[in-house]
């Protein structure tokens, strides 16, 4: 066991040694480090010291519990730039005269129960330490009198009971919590309806099974099918002949087979109850009367993704037992009318192709109640075209080039659930645009160039549930006439630069999100939003945090200040926002958190603090206390 004893007699005390440098004003001095643990640390004669400096020691990697037991009258201890890694429990609690400890330039990644006992504390330097989190009660025993150094730590978060005393439970507190809980349950949160609608042939499941060993091939010759047939037992596949999978849910896959066309006749499998057709990523160019028109009426779900069909003629398909075409990522750019007036189609997918107009959609079957043409150079949606489509609700045309929204253009989609329009060039919407709209619930009119909005028009939409407005160009706000349905409300990305009183009332009832605005001032009464859970004030021009800005967020749970200019954090910043759960002042160019600068936050349930990627250097002992 390897021991080192050090004694510094007062004729050599400023002389370097081998284990370290005691400082010049120590006197005589005797320290034990075995296996690089120190154990024991005492002073010799009868002399009054007051400083203990024991940085810079090679090795030192831990403390004994019982390691200051002989120094107890010490009123400033050092054990920077060692190696220390952990520290036993309550190993300081014994130097109740300790003015000043620091241990910055370690290892040291947990801190908690070090401190229980330093009343008298008033600075402790962490700097330069692997410390993450500050969580509850880890500061604990230190006073509001105390500065806490954090110069160039990786700090992350802060719990608002660091101060507090983990080992005992407030019961009154804990009462006054779950009354704020009860409170918050009683407030009825909307649950968004999910529309379910099929994207792929594998997302469907049919009740059919295989029997037995039921094996199909496929043939064709120059890439036109002749035949899709039951593969017998014991037959041997000829040239052009293949095997083709079928699975559980009675799809069968055809997929890249090199495919061209169909040969009248080609399908035989009427004794199967097959449900699907998978002809993705074949060479398809054209859907002609063999295709389709005489599949069995189990058969209701054909896709034709990734092929390479140009258009679609009208008087061609006829088929009343399909009811759902995957016609995606091909190259169409023209559908007569009347191309599938004689289907009883539900789901129609268009998306991924060269279409420029709509007029076809008013010839597609009255019973449908999906589509989707998004991915198109669609320019403009026709008056009425989807007037009759009542059983219509889900509609999606993102990713084209349609720059206006004229009155009544949904009319008669009375039952439609969910509308994107997301990275259109859209710059007017006239009023009664969604008028009749009564049971929308979502409304994505993302990445356009919408600049103003009209009074009242969402108005109509009154079980909207959640409304999409990012990045866009609007500047004002104008939303005082949404439902009270609508429980999420995002204007990311847009031009606004200041929110006014009365901007939002009652709703959104759960999520605002403004992120990356230009937001630098919010006046008092701006939101009066007493049941909103989120708020998003990312990557603004924010410089401080106002308390009286967030008046009216009474049941406000997270509160997202990140990537702002907040330079001081005054106190009476957090006097409305003691119901939050999360603040996250991260990346905000404030180096001091003062005593009282977040009084107002809840210290009794640990409110997490985010400051990842600050500057931050200093934190009062009460800062979160009212002083």
């Amino acid at each position: 066991m390897l021991s080192l004893i050090i004694c510094l007699l007062p004729l050599v005390s400023s002389i370097p040694v081998e284990v370290g440098k005691i400082n010049e004003t120590s006197k005589n001095l005797i320290v034990n480090i075995e296996n690089n643990i120190l154990k024991d640390v005492q002073f010799v004669g009868n002399f009054n010291h007051t400083e203990l400096n024991l940085s810079s020691l090679p090795d030192l990697r831990a403390l004994e519990k019982n390691a200051f037991d002989n120094v107890l009258d010490v009123e400033s201890l050092i054990l920077t730039n060692n190696s220390l890694t952990s520290l036993p429990d309550f190993v300081f609690s014994n130097l109740t005269k300790l003015k000043s400890l620091s241990l910055s330039d370690n290892q040291i990644s947990n801190i908690r129960n070090l401190f229980v006992g330093l009343e008298n504390l008033q600075l402790l330097d962490i700097s330069r330490n692997p410390i993450r989190h500050f969580g509850r009660g880890h500061l604990f025993g230190l006073t509001k009198s105390v500065r806490i150094l954090t110069y160039g730590n990786i700090l992350w978060s802060i719990s608002t009971g660091v101060f507090a005393n983990s080992f005992l439970k407030d019961t009154e507190e804990i009462k006054r919590l779950a009354a704020m809980q009860n409170q918050e349950n009683s407030v009825k949160e909307q649950k968004i309806d999910k529309n379910k609608i099929a994207t792929e042939s594998q997302d469907r499941k049919f009740v059919e099974p295989v029997i037995g060993n039921t094996r199909l091939k496929i043939c064709k010759s120059d890439g036109i099918v002749t035949s899709l047939e039951i593969l017998l037992k014991d037959e041997e596949l000829v040239d052009g002949c293949v095997e083709v999978p079928i699975d559980t849910s009675m799809k069968v896959n055809l997929a890249e087979l090199g495919i061209k066309g169909f040969q009248e006749d080609w399908y035989r499998l009427q004794s199967l109850l097959i449900a699907s057709l998978d002809l993705s990523n074949n060479e398809i160019i054209e859907i002609t009367k063999e295709t389709l028109n005489n599949l069995p009426s189990s058969l209701t779900y054909v896709n034709f993704q990734g092929n390479k069909i140009r258009r679609i003629w009208s008087q061609v398909i006829e088929n009343d037992h399909l009811n759902i075409l995957n016609l995606r990522n091909n190259l169409i750019e023209e559908i007569e009318e009347g191309a599938f007036a004689k289907t009883n189609l539900f789901e129609l997918y268009l998306s991924g192709n060269q279409l420029k107009s709509l007029n076809f959609v008013s010839s597609l079957p009255v019973g449908l109640t999906a589509f989707l043409a998004n991915g198109n150079h669609i320019i403009s949606i026709p008056d009425g075209v989807f007037s009759k489509f009542f059983r219509l609700n889900y509609l999606c045309l993102d990713d084209n080039k349609i720059e206006a929204l004229q009155n009544d253009v949904f009319q008669g989609l009375k039952f439609l659930l969910t509308l994107t329009l997301a990275r259109n060039d859209i710059k007017t919407i006239e009023p009664n645009a969604f008028k009749n709209l009564t049971m929308l619930q979502t409304l994505d009119l993302r990445h356009n160039s919408i600049r103003d909005l009209q009074k009242g028009t969402f108005a109509e939409l009154t079980d909207l549930r959640q409304l999409n407005l990012a990045n866009n160009k609007i500047s004002k706000i104008t939303f005082t006439d949404l439902a009270q349905s609508v429980h999420s409300l995002y204007l990311d990305y847009n031009e606004i630069d200041i929110l006014e009183e009365g901007n939002f009332v009652r709703t959104p009832t759960s999520t605002l999100s403004l992120i990356g605005n230009r937001i630098s001032n919010i006046t008092r009464g701006a939101f009066n939003l007493p049941t909103l859970r989120d708020l998003r004030l990312n990557n603004n021009t924010l410089t401080t945090i106002e308390g009286d800005s967030y008046e009216g967020l009474n049941l406000l749970r997270r509160l997202w200040l990140s990537e702002n200019k907040i330079s001081e954090i005054h106190k009476g910043a957090c006097k409305n926002l003691g119901s939050l759960y999360i603040l996250d002042i991260s990346k905000n160019p404030f180096q001091k958190l003062e005593n009282g600068a977040l009084h107002g936050l809840n210290t009794a349930f640990g409110t997490s603090l985010y400051v990842f990627e600050n500057n931050l250097k200093e934190i009062q002992g009460g800062v979160f206390d009212d002083v």
